[in-house]
């Protein structure tokens, strides 16, 4: 996979993570803790500068009350 696709994957999974945590209306802070994580950790992930482990991803997709195949996938 190409560089910029990766990044824009990256970006969009990003964006659906903050997208939903905002729906939701928990505040990052509570997200980082909740997942185990520091702030600064978490905040790389929703930024899309770096991205979660598998395990990661399960738990947020846990704490977002979504699925994993929608954070990386989008759709309905």
């Amino acid at each position: 996979m190409s560089s910029i696709k990766s990044n824009f994957i990256a970006k969009d999974f990003a964006r659906r993570v903050k997208q939903r945590r905002k729906t939701l209306m928990l505040p990052l802070t509570q997200l980082a803790k909740n997942l185990g994580v520091s702030e600064p950790e978490y905040t790389q992930i929703e930024s899309g500068s770096r991205p979660p482990s598998r395990k990661l991803l399960t738990q947020i997709s846990i704490e977002l009350r979504t699925s994993e195949k929608w954070l990386i996938e989008g759709g309905y």
